[in-house]
């Protein structure tokens, strides 16, 4: 296994960096900060200038930065990582009496016990003890689950044993391909340790600004949702399905925290004594609950076998040295898909998908579209979900990414009609897949928008192909995962109307007009969608792809703006209490970057990342140890 660009292409990529540089970036010798240090340049909410101790805006860089922030906060869990708080809208509702007793110590027993592998093994052999109705979503979710497992067991061997690129089993870890392209010419760069060979994808962070300050402030956001990666995914993308009217969504939502366990953020952020992780659980261990509530819990409790299998052997391994340039390829089309299903982390969003191979295409796609602006990220930490790579075999070949950049997109058309709206049966999918966008443009943690600057050129090569086909996983990938072409010619047709605009960049104007989805257009003329963020998430994007400006002046405008763009994508959403205009708007905003290309840029440009790392790297450790299991743990 090498770690080496083959020497009869290093030539051709690297040729082109040494014409020009400039061109290819905005920051071409600065060496850049991770995203939320840049993002908070300057001053904190207070107004205060901040400290430069390198420890980022938590303080909690670094285990000993954590040790001495709990002693200066005394004991209990971090005060930033408080989840007993419900917000305005669930105000006097029979989830914000239970919170409110729980914070109390004074909760009703629900009678539910987190037992993540008991709750597994009920599912696989009584799926209808949930009731009937849940049956076909119960046997799905433990296959998943175990199909998932299983394909962790094959990596753990192979990581603690070096097992070579062969593998025996259903899963290897191969050297990446590099073709002489212009996305070479990106991992060239990556390799000659562009930015010093420094990430600049942040950890778990706040947001100090003003802006975000008065919007959670006007809702009744707090604890948790000081950290936009938690306000984003639980408190937007959560109450974004639109599957209730009224307090289940927000427990929907208090669900969706499951998903940052895989962050560890109960032990590498909490105290050490599972103070967060036993609150989080007295939660969702609700009195009286629904039985599809029920339902959704079920699902997320086994879901939690998968993340506290993963997790161990990460702390495991995370003190193991990575190339940058080797990736996990598998070799059955749908155990590769349920790994990426519940490896996404969105079980409590599962019961409003539909039953079936669909559902399960539907809960991998929440994963897929997240990992196009990984992909060098993970190579850096040797991700194991990372989907572009698996559905590449490993390859970073330009001609094979744009296969699968059209692939992952007709995936994604399967959501939506043929005259170009949400299918009403999909719509939490929709939402689920297509909100993951948004939730990457204000979460402070991946750097988007860099790798967007580094690769807009490309997104004419993705723009170019045929965008508009639809087609499930199987209809695009045979069962060892080679590509194919769908055989419906069933096609997305979008209805698009003028949209005007007017920005300012860099402190120049430009003006213009867009075509765009008319549920964009109606939403932004009814008032439902703000115009800034059509502009933030497109326009802008669009006049660097144009080259109306300049890389540096669109990075440098995005890092400015991005706490208020986030600002304003968490009040836009409250403020119309997630109604289907506004969450058709977001998906069809969405839909418009990847029909233009602008993902497959974002996602050749995050392979400035693909440099020497360790496992896991990109995220927190409670230590040698690792984190401790799920134990049977009552509320």
């Amino acid at each position: 296994m090498t770690d080496q660009i083959p020497d009869s292409a290093y030539e051709l990529l690297i040729a082109p960096m040494r014409l020009a540089p400039a061109e290819k970036t905005g920051h071409p010798f600065d060496v850049l900060d991770p995203l939320e240090e840049r993002v908070h340049a300057g001053r904190d909410q207070t107004g205060k200038r901040r400290g430069t101790n390198g420890l980022g805006l938590t303080g909690l860089g670094t285990s000993a930065a954590r040790v001495a922030g709990r002693n200066r906060a005394g004991s209990g869990a971090s005060a930033g990582l408080d989840v007993l708080w419900t917000r305005h809208r669930a105000a006097g509702s029979r989830l914000a009496d239970h919170v409110a007793a729980v914070r109390r110590g004074a909760a009703r027993d629900g009678g539910w016990v987190c037992d993540p592998e008991a709750t597994l093994a009920a599912m696989s052999h009584a799926p209808a003890a949930w009731g009937e109705r849940f049956a076909p979503w119960m046997r799905d979710c433990a296959e998943m689950v175990k199909h998932g497992r299983a394909l962790l067991a094959e990596i753990r061997t192979i990581r603690r044993g070096g097992a070579g690129p062969a593998g025996q089993g259903q899963v290897a870890l191969v050297p990446v391909t590099v073709g002489a392209d212009p996305v070479g010419a990106l991992v060239a760069r990556a390799r000659l340790g562009e930015n010093a060979g420094r990430s600049t994808k942040s950890k778990l962070s706040r947001c100090s600004s003003a802006d975000w300050a008065a919007v959670a402030a006007e809702f009744g956001l707090q604890g948790v949702a000081e950290y936009p990666n938690f306000a984003l995914g639980s408190w937007w993308m959560g109450l974004l399905s639109d599957d209730y009217d009224d307090w289940r969504q927000d427990y929907v939502a208090i669900l969706d925290y499951s998903f940052y366990l895989e962050y560890n953020v109960d032990t590498a952020y909490g105290d050490g004594d599972d103070r967060l992780k036993r609150e989080i659980l007295a939660l969702w261990n609700m009195p009286d609950l629904p039985a599809d509530l029920q339902a959704r819990r079920a699902h997320v409790a086994a879901n939690l076998a998968y993340f506290d299998t993963k997790r161990r052997d990460e702390a495991d391994t995370s003190d193991l040295p990575t190339t940058g340039l080797t990736a996990w390829v598998y070799h059955d089309r749908d155990h590769w898909r349920d790994l990426k299903a519940v490896d996404s982390g969105i079980f409590g969003h599962y019961l409003g998908f539909v039953p079936g191979p669909a559902g399960r295409d539907d809960m991998m796609l929440t994963g897929l579209t997240n990992d196009w602006v990984d992909i060098g990220p993970d190579l850096r930490h040797q991700e194991c979900g990372q989907s572009v790579l698996a559905l590449t075999r490993g390859s970073l070949v330009m001609a094979d990414l744009l296969d699968c950049y059209e692939r992952t997109v007709w995936m994604i058309n399967t959501q939506w009609t043929e005259e170009g709206g949400i299918r009403p049966e999909r719509y939490a999918a929709c939402m689920e897949t297509l909100g993951t966008c948004l939730w990457e443009t204000g979460n402070h943690r991946q750097d988007m928008w860099r790798y967007y600057a580094l690769g807009y050129d490309l997104c004419r090569a993705a723009f170019e192909r045929d965008l508009y086909l639809s087609g499930q996983l199987a209809d695009c990938y045979g069962e060892d995962l080679t590509p194919i072409t769908p055989p419906s010619p069933l096609r997305v047709r979008v209805p698009r109307r003028s949209l005007p605009f007017r920005v300012d960049v860099g402190g120049v104007r430009h003006s213009g007009r867009v075509d765009l989805h008319t549920a964009v257009c109606d939403a932004v003329g009814s008032g439902v969608l703000p115009m800034g963020v059509v502009e933030q998430q497109f326009i802008i994007p669009w006049l660097l792809r144009e080259r109306r400006i300049t890389a540096e002046a669109f990075l440098t405008h995005m890092d400015r703006t991005y706490c208020r763009h986030f600002a304003q994508i968490m009040r836009s959403g409250h403020a119309n209490d997630f109604g289907r205009e506004y969450g058709e708007a977001i998906a069809a905003l969405a839909m418009e970057q990847w029909w233009h290309g602008m993902y497959f840029a974002i996602g050749a440009g995050s392979l400035i990342e693909a440099q020497p790392g360790h496992i896991a790297g990109d995220r927190s450790h409670a230590g040698e140890q690792g984190p401790r299991g799920f134990e049977r743990m009552a509320g």
